[in-house]
């Protein structure tokens, strides 16, 4: 992963923007921000509250024991300063909670954008729509999403579909029933769907 921006909506109504950038630390905490190289070379300044919290290598730590070179992932909501920070001594990538990753993707998900970069370094830019399905075409799918947004959206003619966790085809689907959608890049149609239902 190189970095997540999640648009969610919580029960209450709010909307949240979170984001989430990981890669190595460049440079320790100073004027309440942490310099990040992801994965794609991208430096990336983010700030941080000095209440944060910080786990280091799983264990409750706080900013000024981070050092350069160390991996880490911060996250935080708009232009908010970051309350969370995870990082790892190790060459491998923090881990992040279930709960954490749970929230973004659960049920309030609205829409999203995963950066990735996969083992043969190609750099993949993955979009995700969640909705009711109010319509579906011979190669069309229209959510309605949990803020409201209507869209429509392609389909590939190879899609793969999940319907309450089984495999399924894209004639299963019906009106009414929870998607979401992925596909890799802006102008690519979509080929995973991902719904539950009856």
């Amino acid at each position: 992963m190189i970095r997540v921006e999640i648009f969610v909506q919580t029960r209450d109504g709010v909307q949240h923007d979170f984001r989430l950038d990981r890669g190595r630390l460049l440079r320790r905490w100073a004027k309440n921000q942490l310099t990040v190289v992801e994965r794609d070379g991208a430096t990336t300044p983010v700030k941080v509250a000095s209440s944060a919290s910080v786990l280091l290598n799983g264990r409750a730590s706080n900013l000024r024991a981070l050092r350069p070179g160390m991996q880490i992932a911060i996250s935080h909501d708009r232009d908010l300063p970051a309350d969370a920070v995870w990082a790892s001594s190790t060459k491998r990538a923090p881990n992040l909670p279930l709960a954490y990753g749970a929230f973004l993707l659960g049920n309030r998900l609205v829409r999203g954008e995963i950066a990735l970069q996969s083992s043969d370094g190609v750099v993949h830019d993955y979009l995700l729509d969640r909705g009711r399905i109010r319509q579906l075409g011979v190669f069309t799918l229209t959510l309605r999403e949990v803020d409201g947004t209507i869209a429509t959206l392609d389909i590939s003619a190879t899609v793969r579909v999940k319907l309450n966790g089984q495999n399924a085809g894209f004639a299963q689907l019906r009106k009414g029933m929870m998607a979401t959608t992925m596909h890799d890049g802006d102008g690519k149609p979509v080929d995973q769907i991902f719904a539950t239902g009856k």
